[in-house]
C-alpha cells in the first residue's frame, strides 16, 4: 500500500534543527550544509568570487577541501602594463605558497590578426602559465577558463583549459595544460599577472562528482 503526503508548508518542530527527509537534512536554506542556490546545470558550486580592481594578484586560501575532488576557476580580467605580461598561478598549502621549479606547462595559440599560430613549453617553472599578452597596450582584456584536477589530494595535480586575450592589435585563443610533479596535497593558490596590475572578477567553482 503506497501514501502521499500533500503540503505547502513543512516547519521544523524544535528551533534550529532543520527538518530531516530520508536522512537528507534541510536547513536554513542549505541541503547537507549546502547551499543548492549557488547549483548550476554544469554541476558546478561557486565557493567564491573575487573582483580585483588594480591588483597585482588575487589569494585564494583554504578553497580547496576534501569537499571536491576537481575545481574550475574562470576569469574575465583587465590588464594594464608597459612590457610583456603572463597571467600566472602558484598553488598554495598552508599558507604558504609553493615555488619550487616542479610546475610543467603547455600552451598552443592561435594569432586571428597574424593568421599564424605558436606553441610554448615549460617543464621546469616555478608557476603556471595561463595566457600570454604581449603588446605593450593600458587595457588588454583577456578570459580564462581552467579545470583544475586534484589539488587537495596528495597526488600530481594538473589542469587544462583555453583562454583568449583581446588587445588592441592582436586578438589570441589557444589551449593549454600542465602538471604540478611532487605530490603535494594543496588548499589555495595565487593569480597575478608578471608585469603590471589587473581588475576584473575571478570565480572558484567545485566540480560536483
Amino acid at each position: 500500500m503506497s501514501s502521499e503526503l500533500k503540503v505547502d508548508t513543512i516547519s521544523e518542530k524544535t528551533s534550529a534543527a532543520g527538518v530531516t527527509i530520508d536522512s537528507v537534512l534541510i536547513k536554513d536554506g542549505l541541503v547537507d550544509g549546502k547551499d543548492v542556490s549557488t547549483i548550476n546545470s554544469g554541476g558546478l558550486i561557486l565557493l567564491s568570487s573575487n573582483t580585483p580592481s588594480g591588483a597585482s594578484s588575487v589569494t585564494a586560501d583554504n578553497i580547496f577541501t576534501s569537499t571536491y575532488t576537481n575545481y574550475k576557476i574562470i576569469y574575465a580580467l583587465t590588464v594594464s602594463h608597459s612590457t610583456t605580461s603572463t597571467i600566472r598561478m602558484q598553488l598554495r598549502a598552508s599558507s604558504s605558497t609553493d615555488t619550487n621549479n616542479t610546475y610543467t606547462s603547455g600552451l598552443r595559440t592561435f594569432r586571428i590578426n597574424a593568421d599564424s599560430e605558436f606553441e610554448t613549453r615549460d617543464d621546469t617553472a616555478d608557476r603556471w602559465d595561463f595566457t600570454g599578452i604581449d603588446a605593450t597596450q593600458t587595457n588588454n582584456r583577456c578570459s580564462v577558463d581552467v579545470t583544475l584536477f586534484s589539488p587537495k589530494l596528495t597526488a600530481r595535480s594538473a589542469y587544462s583549459g583555453t583562454f583568449f586575450t583581446d588587445e588592441i592589435s592582436n586578438q589570441q585563443f589557444g589551449y593549454m595544460g600542465g602538471t604540478f610533479e611532487n605530490t603535494t596535497a594543496f588548499d589555495g593558490f595565487t593569480i597575478f599577472p608578471s608585469g603590471g596590475t589587473f581588475s576584473g572578477q575571478i570565480n572558484i567553482y567545485g566540480i560536483v562528482d
